[in-house]
């Protein structure tokens, strides 16, 4: 990467292995929203993802760093870092100073491609490097933690090449007047004249964000027998990542940002659970007659 020193950083931010075992014990529970089962009861509720302020009486407060690195927790991402878990650290020059980024991916396919680069321009650092899986409220988390003690020190999450182009869709579909490099990291919703899109799941009522919009098109054909009425009023639209985050910490927010999923890419679940299964399962241990 011309321009971009590679280096490794000096703390340790990454804990792969319990990362990785949060993510395997969290996927089933969304299981029910990418496959359509939990879409048996949709509805609408009134909108403020991209609103004006909300009622005095719908405010609930603001939720903590940790609740947003919880719901976070769920998506998984693909750092570089090194074998005992420090990450690879670019230094980026801006604005006539140098800053220090740390990446996450959002596809795993991606964040190895990166590596193979750091390996042809910084042989030595990417010897020692490889690409792990985290999850986002994980990383989240550390990335708070790093910042207070460095303010050069900036985090990113890249999102995958199709999601961004699936937001330029969205926005053109819906003559929405946002550049596309505003969004970031893109986060597809339902929505109709009503509101927002929700489901019930493990009987609570959820408001989904997908990483996907193909996720989210697939559950809205399936829930469409049971729920035409909805399903035929709903229209995707997309926000950002940082967006709802920000929604969810501000001191105004809607009593609705409790309600907030954010769904992974099936794609990124399935890699997942393909490292959470055993390599040969023909070789596990044959129970004793």
């Amino acid at each position: 990467m011309p321009g971009v020193e590679m280096r490794m950083m000096r703390c340790n931010v990454v804990s792969p292995a319990r990362s990785l075992c949060c993510c395997v014990a969290r996927v089933s529970s969304i299981a029910g929203i990418l496959i359509g089962t939990a879409w048996a009861s949709l509805a609408m509720t009134p909108a403020w993802a991209q609103g004006s302020a909300p009622p005095a009486q719908a405010t609930a407060g603001p939720m903590s760093r940790q609740e947003v690195a919880e719901r976070l927790s769920l998506v998984p991402v693909f750092a570089i870092v090194s074998q005992n878990g420090t990450p690879v650290v670019a230094n980026v020059e801006r604005d006539g100073r140098t800053i220090q980024v740390v990446s996450f991916w959002l596809d795993q396919a991606q964040a190895q491609k990166m590596l193979e680069q750091v390996k042809a321009s910084n042989p030595e650092i990417a010897s020692q490097a490889q690409v792990v899986p985290l999850s986002l409220g994980y990383a989240y988390e550390k990335s708070e933690e790093e910042r207070a003690k460095n303010s050069d020190l900036y985090f990113e999450v890249v999102p995958r090449p199709a999601d961004v182009e699936a937001a330029k869709q969205v926005l053109k579909e819906t003559s929405k007047d946002v550049p596309p490099e505003a969004i970031g990291v893109p986060l597809f919703y339902g929505r109709s004249g009503e509101g927002l899109l929700t489901i019930e799941q493990d009987g609570q009522e959820v408001v989904p964000f997908f990483f996907d919009r193909n996720d989210l098109q697939r559950a809205l054909d399936r829930a469409a027998a049971q729920n035409p009425d909805v399903v035929g009023k709903t229209q995707i639209e997309v926000t950002s990542l940082a967006i709802v985050v920000e929604r969810m910490l501000a001191p105004d927010a809607q009593a609705d940002v409790q309600k907030i999923a954010f769904i992974p890419s099936r794609s990124a679940l399935e890699y997942i659970q393909s490292l959470a299964r055993p390599a040969n399962p023909s070789a596990s241990p044959q129970p004793q007659r």
